[in-house]
């Protein structure tokens, strides 16, 4: 006897048996062993056309002028700025026609207040071009900045040498003075030779102490001038210890994982397609 109701009355079973799904595995396990060694062969074949590239580094410390403590000439952000839009550009350009055919560069401040640090990866074959271009970016950046530190060693050092100068000028006088003295020292009385000798030690006294002001202005002009650093490459070129970026190892085992999602999908697709073409009434 028919059911009153009909098919809507019965309930709908909406749970998935995991043995149904691993009797789909099972059936499909063809589609999923295909599609999963097909995409770790083409990961295992890009894997092995990728390059080995190396990171390379190249040191820059920016001047600094010595003035009770070392100063920067130019701001780390300043140079980095007039690196990345004017300098690299130019120097890639120089060396390889077009900027984008040679390496790239990453300028970045590293360590201290006044340091650089320029980054390219490349392999090795190619780390000599690195090599010429960052050393022609950091000559165009010493060339660059050169005006400003001697403007601002200048502009440190004129103080000391102008004070040298008048001490200079002082000590001369008081030279002259002491000399003519000396001629006065034999002429006259008793009481004059005491007070010309008395004038004598005072100028003697005074000039002792002139000639050290002006060692010590002359010591500091030689401190400024010997603690002042110009723009100096620190070391060039060079070569991290392991190869950067994605590795070949990890491009496989990334090819295996996605291998194996690509069959799962496949294989319960094709069993999904299977059903459906089952399913289509026939045509009459």
């Amino acid at each position: 006897m028919n059911d009153p109701a009909g098919p809507q009355s019965r309930p709908y079973d909406d749970e998935i048996s995991l043995y149904e799904l691993w009797d789909v595995l099972v059936r499909r396990l063809p589609v999923l062993l295909g599609v999963a060694v097909l995409t770790v062969v083409l990961g295992v074949a890009y894997a092995m056309m990728q390059p080995v590239v190396y990171e390379y580094r190249s040191g820059v410390d920016l001047p600094r002028v010595y003035s009770e403590g070392l100063m920067d000439v130019v701001s780390q952000d300043m140079a980095i700025a007039r690196l990345d839009d004017v300098l690299i550009p130019q120097q890639r350009d120089a060396l390889f026609g077009d900027e984008e055919r040679g390496p790239g560069v990453r300028v970045s401040a590293r360590g201290s207040d006044y340091s650089l640090i320029l980054e390219s990866t490349s392999t090795r074959e190619a780390a000599e071009h690195v090599a010429d271009l960052h050393e022609g970016v950091i000559a165009a950046l010493a060339e660059w900045l050169a005006p400003r530190f001697e403007q601002s060693l200048a502009t440190n050092l004129r103080p000391l040498n102008n004070r040298i100068e008048v001490l200079d000028e002082q000590i001369a006088l008081l030279q002259e003075d002491l000399n003519t003295l000396y001629e006065r020292l034999g002429e006259g009385e008793d009481i004059t030779g005491l007070i010309v000798a008395q004038q004598i030690g005072d100028l003697r006294r005074e000039l002792a102490e002139l000639r050290t002001q002006r060692v010590d202005a002359r010591s500091s002009a030689e401190t400024v001038q010997a603690m002042s650093r110009d723009t100096e490459q620190t070391f060039l070129a060079g070569e991290s210890d392991s190869p950067v970026g994605a590795g070949r190892s990890l491009i496989v085992a990334l090819s295996v994982v996605l291998g194996g999602m690509l069959g799962l999908f496949a294989a319960f697709f094709w069993e999904f397609v299977s059903n459906a073409r089952s399913r289509r009434p026939e045509q009459g």
